[in-house]
């Protein structure tokens, strides 16, 4: 039977106060033209890749990023689901014409009429920033984080196959979901006024990379901020670099 929550990551929303800023950033560092959501509800496509993309969202300004998972049709039981589980922090369930989705655990479960991911033209992928290869949970217990998942996705928790040391789960298409207890982030943690709670969340995803050098001198000439060095973490040579408005982002060497 078909869990009701898809193992898929289809969208990682940052949250930014500026959309026209924001996009017109994006647009550069990854050299992509922005698709514009067509709700009209100050949400807009970010960046484009093959199965897990990036929203840009004025809405949530104040707020962490949030992984987005889809439900399957019938989101009503989606949301039972979660609430039978138990799960603290679980929003209401709102619904539009063509859109139904809500928040739990610091996630958004959404399903649409036509939800699909806006796909990338074949060769239109930068040659330096070429994927998102996995979208980060962060949390102080792993065990803890895992376990969350594992019960919220109906998946096995695994040692992840590229990132040495820490685990993850696999999704069906897409970006995997990778727990990380700050082995491989090594940041600290912000204060959310609106939530009052000190969370640690960046970077919120790893991209891959033929050429970190590379990577790195391209994203620094684009203005990012707070641009780290490269180093050997956990397998392979990595950086991390923020947006304007701090979401942090993680470049990692493929083999």
């Amino acid at each position: 039977m078909t869990h009701l929550i898809k193992p898929v990551i289809s969208t990682l929303f940052l949250p930014v106060p500026d959309l026209k800023a924001s996009i017109e950033w994006y647009a550069d560092l990854f050299e992509q033209q922005i698709r514009p959501d067509k709700t009209g509800g100050g949400i807009y496509w970010g960046v484009s890749f093959d199965g897990t993309g990036i929203i840009l969202d004025s809405n949530m300004w104040g707020f962490p990023p949030m992984i987005m998972f889809e439900s399957v049709r019938d989101i009503d039981a989606s949301y039972d689901f979660c609430k039978g589980m138990g799960y603290s922090h679980i929003g209401e369930l709102y619904r539009d014409s063509d859109v139904a989705h809500f928040n739990v655990g610091g996630n958004m479960v959404c399903w649409a009429v036509t939800h699909e991911q806006p796909q990338v033209p074949a060769g239109d992928a930068h040659p330096l920033l070429t994927r998102i290869s996995r979208v980060i949970a962060h949390g102080d217990n792993a065990a803890e984080t895992e376990n969350w998942y594992a019960g919220f996705l109906r998946k096995d928790v695994r040692p992840d196959p590229v990132v040495q040391g820490l685990n993850g789960i696999a999704m069906d298409k897409g970006a995997d979901l990778l727990v990380d207890d700050n082995q491989l982030s090594q940041s600290g943690k912000v204060y959310y006024e609106k939530l009052q709670l000190d969370l640690r969340v960046t970077p919120a995803l790893v991209i891959d990379s033929p050429d970190v050098e590379s990577a790195r001198a391209h994203v620094t000439a684009k203005d990012a901020s707070d641009v780290t060095s490269i180093e050997e973490r956990m397998g392979a040579a990595c950086f991390t670099f923020y947006d304007p408005y701090g979401n942090g982002i993680m470049v990692r060497q493929t083999r």
